[in-house]
């Protein structure tokens, strides 16, 4: 068995998230409460109870990467060691934590600082999205080019062969969106995001992100971690470069998880609030055996069905 640990991105985040964890395992409130006093944020409250910042960009970012690394920290001792590491996006960072690559301060104080400066950009320019479920390659390439006519439009996320997401301007996605439901396509859903992620339109975050990157000191790390942006694992020499761009270049999930099957990895577990990653794999890869880590109930599972599937015991 090889087996990869993924970590859930930005748009997974709800109210409550980690709040039975963080009542009944200790090391989960222990890591949870040292991200808090990192970020100078109460993450308790912002997580567990229904607050509106959840719902922005500026402390959905922070507060997910937490909880995603106390996830991890809560988890290792009854899980399977990892071969590899990746996440959706925002996701790398907590894979990047689990990996050694970034320690907990560099790692916290780049996604607040992400956070806030991709928040600022969605006022200086907005932006949408739109997942596009069950859309032929050809479709997309051609919804693009008809919104480019009216305004700003490219993919920004390969999730699946099922999924693709499209970031642009408000007219140049009206445009795309009007091409592919004239295509037959049915089934295109906003997303709740205040700007264009994963395209150029997000060019003044990036810029004003690189400082941060350079004052953070990145190791080799002990797992290698897959960048979204390159399909490859990161490296301590790129990886500020790589995070940079991967602000303004588009996601390629599907094509990582397409990656490490070839390289052997058979299973999948998922460390986020909700299965969105584990759904994408199975699209991806129908064979691979999925499981998720959101709450002690989904651990337990995860633990008793490793255990019947492959004989594991930790």
């Amino acid at each position: 068995m090889q087996v990869a640990y993924l970590f859930s991105g930005q748009g997974a985040e709800r109210a409550g998230m980690g709040a039975e964890f963080y009542q009944h395992n200790l090391q989960f409130k222990q890591a949870f409460d040292q991200a808090s006093q990192i970020l100078e944020l109460d993450l308790p409250q912002l997580c567990f109870t229904a607050d509106s910042r959840l719902q922005t960009t500026e402390y959905a970012q922070p507060a997910l990467v937490a909880l995603n690394w106390a996830l991890y920290q809560a988890s290792q001792a009854q899980l399977p060691p990892a071969n590899a590491l990746l996440g959706l996006s925002l996701g790398e960072y907590g894979a990047l934590l689990a990996g050694g690559q970034l320690t907990l301060n560099d790692g916290l104080m780049l996604v607040k600082a992400r956070g806030h400066l991709m928040a600022q950009a969605c006022q200086q320019q907005a932006g949408e999205m739109v997942v596009v479920l069950k859309a032929s390659a050809a479709q997309i390439e051609a919804a693009c080019v008809a919104g480019q006519q009216q305004g700003a439009v490219m993919v920004a996320n390969y999730n699946s062969p099922q999924q693709v997401v499209l970031g642009g301007t408000t007219a140049g996605i009206a445009a795309a969106v009007a091409y592919l439901r004239a295509q037959g396509v049915k089934r295109i859903l906003p997303l709740p995001v205040s700007g264009a992620f994963h395209t150029p339109l997000m060019q003044s975050a990036a810029t004003a992100f690189t400082p941060y990157l350079a004052q953070c000191c990145f190791s080799a790390g002990e797992l290698p971690v897959w960048s979204n942006t390159t399909c490859t694992p990161f490296t301590a020499a790129t990886l500020a470069t790589t995070l940079a761009q991967q602000m303004v270049q588009p996601t390629h999930f599907a094509a990582c998880i397409k990656v490490l099957v070839q390289q052997g990895v058979d299973t999948f577990i998922e460390f986020g609030p909700a299965p969105v990653l584990a759904r994408l794999v199975k699209q991806t890869a129908p064979h691979a055996q999925v499981y998720q880590v959101a709450d002690p109930e989904s651990l337990t599972n995860t633990v008793t069905e490793l255990e019947v599937a492959h004989g594991i015991t930790r």
